[in-house]
């Protein structure tokens, strides 16, 4: 990645923490969007597992 795609990878990445940390139900589609496309561009970095419990994790968070 060059560094304006870093940096935007960084911000990205802090605004969808900071979605999560307050549980802001109303944004958390793009934290779903965001890990979802974080998979798919770096599957390496986490396994298939470890993605399918945090978005289950996450999704059981948004419907209680």
């Amino acid at each position: 990645l060059a560094q304006p795609q870093v940096a935007q990878l960084r911000v990205a990445s802090a605004q969808v923490y900071s979605i999560v940390k307050n549980r802001d139900m109303e944004h958390f589609e793009k934290v779903m969007g965001f890990l979802e496309a974080t998979y798919r561009l770096l599957p390496r970095l986490v396994t298939p597992i470890k993605h399918m419990k945090v978005m289950f994790g996450l999704k059981t968070m948004v419907w209680q």
